[in-house]
């Protein structure tokens, strides 16, 4: 026979879930408001950047802006909290 460790359960869901669903949702909301907005921002555009030509729509282009933009700020955020610990 094997002795297995007992735990009880108290009946309480997990403490974030709440906080979980309500971040799910906004990210769901998020997510179809860009789909829309690059469904209707279709519009070429040539972005000349470095030698590179790129035709892309408008929608594409702001949307690749922002993502360089979120990478940057990560990064950025990331190096000020390595910052604060190494303090």
């Amino acid at each position: 026979m094997t002795d297995t460790a007992h735990t009880t359960h108290t009946g309480r869901k997990r403490a974030g879930g709440f906080l979980s669903t309500l971040s799910l949702l906004l990210s769901l909301v998020l997510v179809v408001a860009l789909v829309i907005f690059v469904l209707q921002n279709s519009n070429s555009t040539t972005i000349d950047f470095l030698g590179w030509n790129l035709d892309l729509s408008q929608g594409v282009a702001l949307l690749g802006a922002a993502v360089v933009g979120a990478v940057i700020a990560f990064f950025v955020s990331g190096a000020l909290r390595v910052r604060r610990a190494v303090r």
